[in-house]
């Protein structure tokens, strides 16, 4: 009897979409669920009613659990009350569109504005997360970061409060030999517009209108620290914003630099 109360709790939060979020925080943990073929990964803080949700942006082909798997911050955030999206980008390098030159293989990964116009919309409607008058946040970890960073230009800045990028990469014209950006924008000699346009956190930072949390290792041999040094001091350019930038010494691109800065990247949205 008492594991089927428990099945009809889960269909009454996923299913009749009741909006007490206490009610459905306390049914369910660790849950999948499928958005056109694509699965997102959701954790409920267990005990306490929040209006507080992080979408977490993963790097290229990382894994979406990757970061409950492989670090502490679910268990950290969790803690605190926040509820985590975690969808599975694959591929993605989080552009506005694809292009005849994008590779062929990669086509069928989505861009960003699968997030604005799929991923949020299911969310509020479906698990009432992401809605506007609750206190949503952005983390994004390595080209997660870049869509960190293109949603606080672009799409959702009505919506989320402060976002956090991780060993980011915001301005692809520095790395022209990038084979993750040639494979979806062409090449920057033949498409200049692709790199410099719209696509480019660091060349529209002057619309980031949310404060961001930037970190970054001085010994990252994937993403050199330099992108978050420049795209900080774009941001400072056109805004007093309280952006913060770390570039912490010795650090690499991994799990352990990135779990270093997790306690303090919940202090910076718990202050937004």
């Amino acid at each position: 009897m008492a594991r089927w109360g428990f099945s009809l709790k889960l269909f009454i939060c996923a299913v009749i979409l009741i909006p007490w979020r206490n009610f459905c925080a306390s049914a369910q943990a660790d849950t999948t669920v499928m958005i056109s073929q694509t699965k997102a990964y959701i954790v409920f803080p267990s005990d306490k009613y929040t209006d507080k949700n992080i979408l977490v942006l993963p790097g290229w082909n990382f894994a979406c659990e990757d970061i409950c798997q492989k670090s502490n911050f679910c268990s950290l955030a969790t803690n605190e009350g926040f509820v985590l999206v975690m969808p599975d980008m694959q591929k993605s390098v989080y552009a506005s569109q694809v292009y005849p030159e994008t590779r062929p293989d990669w086509l069928k990964y989505h861009t960003r504005r699968w997030i604005t116009d799929t991923l949020i919309p299911y969310f509020q409607q479906n698990f009432k997360i992401f809605l506007p008058n609750q206190k949503n946040y952005l983390l994004g970890i390595s080209t997660g970061g870049r869509g960190v960073a293109l949603l606080a230009c672009y799409d959702s800045t009505h919506l989320f409060r402060a976002g956090a990028a991780l060993s980011g990469d915001f301005d692809q014209t520095l790395t022209p030999n990038d084979n993750l950006m040639k494979g979806f924008y062409g090449n920057y000699q033949q498409f200049p517009l692709r790199w410099e346009g719209n696509d480019n956190p660091a060349r529209n930072a002057f619309l980031i209108r949310i404060p961001l949390y930037l970190a970054h290792g001085t010994q990252d041999n994937i993403v050199p620290y330099s992108q978050s040094e420049v795209f900080y001091h774009e941001l400072k350019k056109y805004s007093s914003l309280p952006h913060q930038l770390h570039l912490i010494a010795g650090a690499k691109h991994d799990y352990v630099f990135w779990a270093s800065q997790y306690s303090q990247i919940l202090l910076f949205f718990n202050q937004h």
